[in-house]
């Protein structure tokens, strides 16, 4: 007997929903994927950058030197990079300082009241979910349960919210861009020094000139 003829109209509903949001994880999955390879590349080129003229004119000379002055310019440039993450979350605690100073709603959380500007959805309302061979799904997409309202009074927290979820990923950015040039860096420190005998011949290198006589052997 076909599978398809065993469902109901909501249980077809519900695996095409499923499907759907199958899909958009994959593609949001590898969208992501993407986006941290190829930050690795861009940031793998940076450590180039960094340790490029200490290499050249052997201010290193070792492969543990080449990691120990690596990961001190790293670190450096990690620092650097972090202070701007920093003073954003900095600029977003001083709007919500001023603001609950001036207006005393020190009670109201600054993360919730930024959902006024995003759609929200009835994840409770009956008859969403359904059972599918033992597993709750989604038979239809949620109802709109609120609408992207801006609040004029609310502006102050917008911001403040903004700032903390911006600075929140900017460091998140700054590490991982951390970690791929300490990776490089390690990558080099084995490459830069590494002696090869591939393709050499002991015999091809040994060369007699008719004009010159031999040196004596012992």
């Amino acid at each position: 007997m076909n599978l398809v003829t065993l469902l109901s109209e909501s249980d077809k509903k519900a695996l095409i929903v499923l499907l759907v949001i199958a899909m958009v994880l994959f593609l949001l999955i590898g969208l992501l994927g993407i986006g941290i390879r190829k930050t690795m590349i861009h940031q793998s080129k940076k450590a180039d950058t960094l340790m490029h003229d200490v290499a050249i004119t052997h201010v290193v000379d070792t492969p543990a030197s080449f990691k120990k002055f690596g990961f001190k310019k790293n670190c450096r440039k990690y620092f650097k990079e972090s202070l701007w993450p920093f003073l954003i979350a900095i600029v977003g605690l001083l709007v919500y300082l001023i603001t609950n100073i001036a207006t005393s709603r020190w009670n109201e959380n600054p993360f919730a009241i930024l959902n006024d500007l995003f759609f929200s959805f009835n994840w409770e309302e009956e008859g969403l979910w359904v059972n599918v061979f033992g597993l709750t799904l989604l038979s239809r997409f949620p109802s709109v349960s609120h609408s992207p309202t801006f609040i004029l009074p609310n502006l102050p927290f917008y911001i403040s919210a903004a700032c903390f979820y911006t600075s929140i990923v900017y460091y998140l950015i700054v590490s991982q861009a951390f970690f791929s040039r300490q990776i490089m860096i390690g990558r080099r420190a084995v490459s830069v020094f590494e002696k090869s005998l591939e393709g050499y011949k002991a015999s091809e290198d040994i060369k007699i000139t008719p004009d010159k006589p031999l040196p004596p052997s012992e």
